[in-house]
């Protein structure tokens, strides 16, 4: 430590100058080898096309896609099914790729670094979601490339890539429009078909319910309530009716059909067979006289005509009583007989009276059930119904869609830089490596020289005595060299020479095969200085 101290510039120097092949060698040698790294791995070349994702043409409010995905989601399901095992082995074949490895790897495993070979990388932007209105960020374009030793075969493979996503992009977005207006196809159908069976349904239903649907409940009850106004109006009408028979045959019994009625005026009332009899004596008497246009004749014609229907209907009616001639007899019972016929026509449309309030009353109890009934019935068309316009609103919406894509108006892929024949190699980095080789030449060699510094134990100069002698030298008696130690140190010199120029010479044969013709580079030069030649 204390020798590293007493080290000053100069000492430095003085080790530099003592040890300058030991760091010259070294230098060299990592300086060549990284020159020899730079020139002899190959170049490797990079062909690169941009694809711009575009949106639709046409309004999304007008006509809406099919294709709701993200673009950087729909862009990895494409690359899925563009990197198969089959479509890359083609290219392989197509290409004549890997040539040196081709006899002894499998085809999976040329596949895998075929792969690897190719770069996709996606290009972003900050936009806002049209769907949530928040800001996020959106892809809108990506890059394909593809890196090989010939610069036209990374041309043609990146092609071919970018023809691969553009047509399975295509094929992909067409498809999904086809399967979804096929599928909405298929479903109005079956919707239209469930209508119908519904629609039949709901005709039977109503044939079978015909008087107890919802909509007749309101009717079923008034008429029934007017059945019962009427039915209490003829149980009214029956009873006036029975007491009138109760009371015209206690009438009746108080007659005798046999005896003789008399007037007011002390005469003899006539019965209807005496009446009878009467008249046709009289018209046989007239007609001697009259012709049958008579007046007289013609209204003794008619009451004749009158009383033999009377006797006729009362002669129908009661077969087993013995005829009488007594007329108010014959009155009363034809009263009788009057409200005994109307009380059994009161009594019959009382039983239907009740019949039908019965009916009524089944209908309304029945109603509920029915009503539960018809609603489901009807609730299932109308939602059937419902779903089937919704349907073929879709199903318009996917046609237009289906027709959006075919036309290709909706979102697609643009190659908006295709992929160009690369004139410079995209790796090794031989500046890198030129770089590098040269700081870790003079790292090396500087570390050559402290290494062997360390370990030599000889002591050199006055400096050296001092600290070993603790005092100085009595006196310094420079270094002479010998006449072959001269000559020694000129071809020393005549070598770092020659080396020196053969370093540079190799570093500007790098530089003008590697990054730049030297013309080009030292009109580039001179350009930057303001200097333009003349050709």
């Amino acid at each position: 430590m204390e020798e590293e101290e007493l080290l000053g510039i100069g000492d430095y120097i003085a080790i530099l100058k003592r040890r300058k092949m030991q760091l010259i060698v070294p230098a060299a040698i990592i300086l060549l080898i990284s020159i020899g790294l730079a020139l002899g791995l190959p170049s490797v070349y990079r062909a690169e096309a941009t694809i711009l994702i575009e949106q639709q043409e046409i309004p999304s409010e007008l006509v809406r896609s099919t294709v709701t995905s993200y673009a950087g989601e729909r862009i990895q399901v494409i690359s899925q099914r563009v990197m198969t095992t089959e479509n890359l082995g083609n290219i392989i074949e197509n290409y004549r790729l890997y040539k040196d490895k081709r006899n002894d790897t499998s085809i999976s495993l040329l596949v895998d670094e075929l792969r690897e070979d190719i770069e996709l990388e996606m290009i972003s932007a900050d936009v806002v979601d049209p769907r949530s209105g928040r800001p996020t960020t959106a892809t809108i374009a990506f890059t394909l490339a593809f890196s090989s030793k010939n610069p036209r075969i990374a041309q043609k493979v990146t092609n071919e890539l970018v023809s691969l996503y553009l047509d399975e992009n295509l094929r992909q977005r067409t498809q999904s429009a086809l399967e979804t207006s096929s599928f909405l196809s298929a479903e109005a159908q079956r919707l239209n078909q469930e209508i119908s069976e519904l629609e039949i349904s709901l005709a039977e239903f109503k044939e079978k319910n015909v008087n107890n649907l919802p909509e007749l409940q309101q009717l079923n009850i008034q008429l029934m309530e007017r059945n019962e106004r009427e039915l209490t109006e003829t149980i009214i009408q029956i009873r006036n009716l029975e007491e009138r028979e109760i009371y015209l045959q206690s009438e009746l019994a108080q007659l005798n059909p046999s005896t003789d009625i008399y007037d007011s005026s002390g005469n003899r009332v006539m019965g209807a067979e005496d009446r009878l009899r009467l008249l046709q004596t009289e018209y046989l008497s007239l007609t001697t006289r009259y012709t049958d246009k008579h007046p007289s004749l013609v209204k003794i014609k008619g009451e004749i005509e009158v009383l033999e229907k009377e006797l006729q209907t009362r002669r129908n009616d009661k077969k087993n009583i013995a005829p009488s001639d007594n007329l108010a007899y014959i009155q009363l019972e034809t009263q009788l007989q009057a409200v005994k016929s109307e009380l059994e026509s009161l009594k019959t449309m009382r039983s239907n009276l009740k019949s039908k309030i019965s009916d009524f009353e089944t209908r309304l109890m029945e109603s509920p059930q029915v009503e539960r009934e018809y609603r489901n019935l009807t609730r299932d068309y109308e939602n059937a119904l419902s779903k089937y316009q919704e349907v073929k609103s879709k199903q318009l919406e996917a046609q237009l869609a289906e027709s959006l894509e075919r036309e290709r108006k909706g979102e697609r892929f643009s190659l908006i830089e295709p992929p160009q024949l690369p004139e410079y190699p995209h790796k090794p980095n031989r500046i890198a490596i030129f770089i590098l080789g040269i700081l870790l030449s003079f790292a090396g060699g500087f570390g050559h020289v402290v290494i062997r510094e360390s370990m030599d134990q000889t002591v050199y100069g006055s400096k050296g005595v001092m600290a070993i002698m603790k005092a100085p030298p009595l006196a310094v008696i420079p270094y002479i060299e010998v006449k072959e130690e001269v000559s020694q140190s000129h071809a020393n010199k005549k070598l770092a020479s020659i080396g020196t120029l053969t370093l540079i010479a190799v570093m500007l044969i790098a530089v003008h095969y590697t990054y730049k013709p030297l013309d080009v580079l030292m009109f580039i030069v001179l350009r930057s200085f303001g200097i333009e030649l003349g050709v």
